[in-house]
């Protein structure tokens, strides 16, 4: 079943914050400068756009297939270009951008292969990008999976595991100039907000899954958060930094 990304645009942002820890990683290791161009690349509501701006003053820019999505990161900040496109088609001329980056949006693409063919034509030759996703045993460790089992197959049909998307970018100029694994080992209990998320099905893949799945992992989710349970879990994210030469 396909997202409606336009319905989803109504609440998305209840649910999904910046991560500036996220931010500080994108930063890194690009060379920005205030006349540098930047691409956030499936910006959704813009809230990585907006949080980048503000931090490096560069010229950052938006590209999002979703109406609804694109209108309400215009709506926050109106100096930012939000131009609607997608995978097949980056509205920018050749070589334009200094950096292109995208947050946990790569299993929203259906062909990753003309994805980097677009990102190697308006990228500048040095130019780097950021990927933020997660490998199939990352997904296998979220600490949610133990309650949502449905959602580990669901998932690892979206995702491309890290080695696709590496051979992928390789076969279109890019070389890998760097991995990230971001795994750590931690233990906490189940925050409130955490269960406000799943009840609004704020991670697409709660929609993806049958309805009993969904209610009878919930039920389970809320039993240990209401017992103060402390959960385990060795689940991070993969950034990965690719460069055109």
């Amino acid at each position: 079943m396909p997202m409606d990304y336009d319905f989803l645009s109504l609440d998305y942002d209840i649910t999904r914050k910046v991560n500036i820890d996220t931010v500080k990683s994108i930063l890194s290791k690009a060379d920005i400068v205030q006349n540098s161009n930047i691409l956030d690349f499936g910006c959704g509501t813009g809230n990585y756009t907006c949080a980048i701006r503000e931090l490096t003053k560069a010229n950052v820019y938006g590209v999002e297939p979703s109406d609804g999505m694109r209108q309400k990161a215009i709506e926050k900040n109106k100096e930012i270009e939000f131009k609607k496109g997608d995978h097949s088609i980056i509205p920018f001329e050749d070589s334009f951008f200094d950096l292109i980056y995208m947050t946990d949006v790569i299993h929203h693409v259906p062909d990753i292969g003309l994805m980097f063919a677009e990102f190697y034509r308006t990228l500048k030759t040095g130019g780097l990008v950021c990927i933020l996703t997660e490998s199939h045993k990352q997904i296998e460790n979220r600490f949610w999976s133990s309650y949502f089992p449905a959602t580990v197959a669901v998932e690892k049909k979206r995702y491309p595991d890290i080695s696709v998307i590496i051979s992928t970018a390789e076969k279109h100029g890019f070389i890998l100039d760097e991995n990230i694994n971001s795994d750590t080992e931690q233990h906490f209990n189940i925050s409130e907000e955490f269960i406000g998320l799943v009840e609004n099905k704020g991670y697409s893949m709660f929609r993806l899954i049958d309805k009993d799945d969904f209610s009878r992992g919930l039920k389970l989710l809320k039993k240990d958060y209401e017992n103060n349970v402390i959960v385990s879990s060795n689940h991070g994210e993969t950034f990965l930094w690719l460069k055109k030469v």
